[in-house]
């Protein structure tokens, strides 16, 4: 249907933020049963509002959590061990307890929760945002998935409450989404531990970018290799090629998925058992 519009929500990314949003207001919501309810309350409030502020017709929310626990992908072997590794798991290790619980919420309004099989979250929604019909929204503070925006495809930032699509993406960025791919890569991702070029930043970083699209060979190989390099862990589409069994993996979720229809007197259940009664209204 070409007047349908999806979203496509990741889900570590919107928890991440349910649960320091909840830290920093310094309200923890604990139900009569002495259950601290506060993130899964928050994440489905979140929920809730960006789905009524888009009139989605279709949602699916991604997570990161792999189906295949153990398994090294690309991004591991690339980086030999080194991608996130700089990451305090320690101080997280408590922020996604409540995935399983928030899954059978959001199942019972009929949206669809997918998993990567070794990949991440961002590979399934790139590789999903090329598999739906009429326009598709992903949603996330991560700014990675500017790369996938085209007439179709769209992204909004929550914690900014911007919009970005193929109308507007050079005049808020000055760049397209294909230079932007090359100045992910160029930058590098302090929070991933991805090192980029040394002394590039914004402004250096998005001028070299322009020129590795219009004129890649006239860079010198040693910035070339770096950047090349890093294409490879920042560019969304790269993998599912190295992973081709992921496709596999996608495919089956999503055709299970298919006849998932909402179940609100279940819902309606659920919350009061959770006392989410703000919710109902």
């Amino acid at each position: 249907m070409p007047n349908q519009l999806t979203l496509l929500i990741d889900g570590n990314n919107a928890l991440h933020r349910a649960h320091w949003v909840t830290k920093s207001n310094g309200v923890q919501l604990v139900n009569s049963s002495g259950v601290d309810v506060s993130d899964v309350f928050t994440f489905l409030k979140m929920v809730k509002s960006t789905v009524e502020n888009f009139k989605a017709d279709y949602v699916y929310i991604v997570w990161d959590k792999k189906l295949q626990y153990g398994q090294s992908n690309f991004r591991d072997l690339l980086s030999k061990g080194e991608y996130k590794a700089n990451r305090d798991k320690e101080k997280n290790k408590d922020v996604y307890d409540n995935v399983e619980l928030i899954v059978e919420f959001t199942k019972l309004l009929g949206v669809k929760n997918m998993f990567p099989g070794t990949l991440e979250a961002d590979d399934v929604i790139s590789w999903l945002a090329q598999h739906t019909e009429g326009q598709t929204v992903i949603v996330s503070a991560d700014k990675d998935f500017i790369q996938l925006i085209n007439p179709q495809i769209s992204y909004y930032n929550p914690s900014k409450k911007q919009i970005i699509n193929a109308g507007n993406v050079q005049s808020l960025l000055g760049m397209t989404p294909q230079e932007f791919l090359y100045y992910k890569a160029i930058v590098g991702e302090v929070s991933d531990n991805i090192e980029g070029l040394e002394g590039y930043g914004e402004v250096k970083g998005a001028k070299l970018a322009k020129e590795f699209v219009s004129n890649k060979e006239s860079i010198e190989e040693t910035k070339r290799l770096v950047v090349e390099r890093n294409l490879k862990m920042v560019d969304l589409s790269y993998g599912i090629k190295t992973h081709p069994e992921e496709q596999t993996i996608y495919e089956e979720q999503l055709s299970q998925l298919q006849g998932l229809k909402p179940n609100f007197d279940e819902f309606q259940k659920k919350c009061t058992e959770y006392e989410f009664n703000s919710i109902l209204r």
